[in-house]
C-alpha cells in the first residue's frame, strides 16, 4: 500500500514570490514511515502551443518551451538560489549542477545541486521538476556522493543513488542506495528510504 501525505514546508525562507514548498511524505509500507521530501503537490499545466489561431495575436503569445535535456536553465539556478544554507557550512549553493536531466517538458526531472568550492564529498541536494515547474527538493538533508541513475531513470521517475559508507572520497567501498521519485499525475512520491 502506497500512503502520501502533505504538511508543512520545512520552515524554508524564500525571497522569491512563490510560496514555500510543501512537504510530501511518502510510504511503501502499511504503518507509515515518513520520508522527506520538498517537493510540492501542485501540478503545472502541460505547455501551451504558440501555433497562432484566427483569434489569437502571435506578437502577444508566450513562445512554449524548448524541450530537450539540458545542464543549465534559469530555472535551475532559480531554484538553487531559494535553497536554504546547509547548516555548519559558510556557502551558498553553486547555480550551475553538477548532473541534470532537466527537461522543461519532462513529467519529472531533477538538477543535483553542491554548494560553491565543492569537494567530493560536499553536500548535494537534488531539485525536482515538472514540466519545467520547481517542486522542491528530493530530501529536506542534503547528503554527499548523491548522483542521478540515468539507465533507471524514467520519463516520469527520476532514480537517484545515494553512496554512504565510503572510508574515502576516492574509494570504491560504501553502500549504495537508489531511491525513486515518482510522478503520480499530483505529485513527487518517493518510493524508497533515503540513506539514514
Amino acid at each position: 500500500m502506497l500512503t502520501a501525505v502533505a504538511g508543512c514546508g520545512g520552515g524554508q525562507t524564500s525571497t522569491a514570490e512563490a510560496p514555500p514548498p510543501t512537504t510530501v511524505v511518502a510510504s511503501s509500507s502499511p504503518s507509515p514511515s515518513p520520508i522527506p521530501s520538498t517537493a510540492t503537490e501542485q501540478a503545472s499545466p502541460p505547455p501551451t502551443s504558440t501555433a497562432a489561431s484566427s483569434t489569437t495575436d502571435p506578437s502577444t503569445t508566450a513562445p512554449a518551451p524548448s524541450c530537450g535535456v539540458r545542464k543549465s536553465a534559469p530555472e535551475i539556478s532559480a531554484a538553487a538560489a531559494r535553497l536554504p544554507r546547509v547548516p555548519g557550512i559558510d556557502a551558498g549553493w553553486n547555480p550551475t549542477p553538477l548532473e541534470s536531466n532537466y527537461d522543461p517538458c519532462a513529467t519529472l526531472s531533477t538538477a543535483l545541486m553542491t554548494i560553491q568550492g565543492a569537494t567530493g564529498s560536499s553536500p548535494i541536494q537534488a531539485l525536482m521538476f515538472h514540466q519545467g515547474k520547481y517542486l522542491g527538493t528530493g530530501t529536506t538533508k542534503a547528503y554527499g556522493f548523491t548522483s542521478l541513475n540515468t539507465a533507471k531513470t524514467t520519463s516520469d521517475t527520476v532514480v537517484l543513488d545515494y553512496q554512504t559508507g565510503k572510508r574515502c572520497t576516492g574509494c570504491s567501498d560504501g553502500i549504495t542506495t537508489s531511491v525513486r521519485y515518482h510522478w503520480d499525475g499530483h505529485r513527487v512520491v518517493m518510493f524508497d528510504q533515503p540513506p539514514q
